[in-house]
């Protein structure tokens, strides 16, 4: 009997789990981003999901946005300058023809080795300073003129 109340604990607590986590859709593109005046800041809790959602082709065009979105410290989001010699990179968006997204979870432990783990009560910090020209340019880029950043608070 006792057994058996363990397992419908467990149960109910995954169940209890999985229901309050939420999904988020992030497109991440200058269009998007440019029509705020400050970085996007979102609140999150462990276990929380976001799908970062890279730019396509627009119709009609040839060639699209590409990003090299990466995870920094307070100073390098706040001068959009990736100082970093081996920057975290969250996601690269190099294929703007295919509908691309990268899944974040929000957990303080990721089974996945090198995977991103994220502490409550912190902050985390990403930007893009790709160009038109250059998806590796580690200064500005569309971090400064486009307002290509923000902040997750965990």
């Amino acid at each position: 009997m006792c057994s058996t109340m363990n397992v419908i604990y467990i149960l109910v607590s995954l169940i209890s789990l999985c229901a309050s986590t939420q999904v988020r859709n992030i497109n991440w593109d200058t269009t998007a981003a440019r029509m705020r005046e400050e970085p996007l800041t979102l609140s999150v809790r462990e276990y929380d999901q976001v799908n970062i959602i890279c730019p396509v082709l627009k119709p009609g065009t040839s060639e699209g946005e590409q990003h090299i979105i990466y995870s920094v410290e307070r100073e390098e989001f706040e001068n959009c300058r990736v100082t970093n010699p081996k920057p975290r990179i969250v996601a690269i968006c190099n294929r703007p023809q295919v509908s691309m997204f990268f899944t974040i979870t929000f957990r303080s432990f990721t089974p996945t080795p090198g995977g991103l783990e994220f502490t409550p009560g912190k902050d985390y910090y990403f930007i893009s300073t790709s160009n038109t020209r250059d998806i590796h340019r580690r200064v500005g880029g569309w971090c400064s003129s486009h307002n290509m950043k923000m902040v997750f608070k965990v």
